[in-house]
């Protein structure tokens, strides 16, 4: 758990971007620094933030905390190995004495670690207070031994949504090899489809949602499945996913073997994947973006989109086989 240097841009990006009022802020692990000072003048472009000896590589987060207006500041941790001011198993329920006492949640690469995913985002969501915020970084590709899980956008998207009282989610991933190119990626449900992304090295998430109600129960549901439930009559799924078997990969299958076919379509479908790739994300300098165009930008890619044939189809489809 520690803050590196996409961690510092997502904390100034929180501040300079999104408003983050961090006087009275929560953190899932009590994070280490783990970005170096020539990463600090790097990723200063747009802030006011001055390095001190305070903020060292190795040393904990309350220092860089305070200097973005933290007054109180609280830490939760399974264990009281690195000094947790709260000892408590995010397995389990925290205290109602500590619901919407937060105006800032943070968490830089502790979630992953934590088996009970369900309970780990009750606590987190009731933890802020209505007007406060969540940032979150962890693990979306490339790391299949670090932790328990890798989180996927859509994850984020459908759990920080307006029937669960947020606003204004924005997830990113980024590749450390170009920590300054961050995809913002658009939601699943605006795009009538799942995502393509074709990320083939290790990247990191980063989320950041503001909530604006509270609810008595989070409500979580993949958008495909969601719509499709609606689109279509009860067992006829399976009849319109038949017929709509491309023409070609009946013929194919046919005179290759399931060897070479199952090659060919892997080329295929990276290359289609590629394609959708550009229509799903927008690329941004976190250090530079104005955040008014962001607000414009966030507000564009939740959008819904008009429909592609096919998907007009698979409706015209639903609809004949109800």
């Amino acid at each position: 758990m520690g803050i590196d240097l996409t961690g510092l841009r997502a904390l100034n990006f929180a501040n300079r971007v999104y408003g983050f009022d961090f006087r009275n802020t929560v953190t899932l692990g009590r994070h280490e620094i783990h970005f170096w000072k020539q990463e600090f003048r790097a990723a200063q472009r747009n802030s006011t933030l001055a390095y001190d000896q305070s903020i060292a590589v190795g040393l904990y987060c309350e220092p860089l905390l305070r200097k973005l207006g933290a007054e109180n500041i609280v830490s939760i941790d399974a264990s009281a190995f690195e000094g947790a001011s709260l000892i408590h198993d995010f397995n389990l329920p925290i205290p109602s004495d500590m619901h919407e006492k937060f105006d800032t949640f943070l968490d830089f690469g502790s979630i992953e670690h934590i088996f009970d995913v369900a309970q780990v985002v009750d606590n987190i969501v009731n933890l802020v207070r209505p007007g406060g915020h969540v940032l979150i970084a962890t693990n979306a590709n490339g790391f299949p031994a670090h932790g328990l899980y890798q989180y996927s956008p859509e994850f984020f998207y459908s759990l920080f949504s307006k029937r669960n009282g947020f606003e204004d989610t924005a997830v990113f991933l980024i590749k450390p090899s170009r920590p300054k190119r961050w995809h913002l990626i658009k939601p699943p449900v605006a795009l009538n489809r799942r995502n393509q992304i074709p990320f083939e090295e290790q990247t990191v998430l980063v989320v950041f949602s503001r909530k604006v109600r509270s609810v008595s129960d989070l409500t979580v549901q993949q958008s495909d499945y969601d719509a499709t439930w609606t689109s279509f009559a009860t067992g006829s799924w399976a009849a319109w996913d038949r017929r709509n078997i491309p023409r070609w990969k009946s013929m194919l299958h046919e005179v290759m073997s399931p060897f070479v076919f199952r090659i060919l379509s892997y080329h295929v479908k990276s290359s289609q994947v590629r394609r959708k790739y550009r229509a799903d994300h927008i690329v941004i300098d976190p250090d530079s973006v104005d955040p008014s165009d962001f607000a414009r930008m966030i507000a564009d890619a939740a959008s819904p989109k008009p429909p592609s044939r096919s998907e007009l189809n698979q409706t015209e489809g639903a609809t004949q086989l109800h």
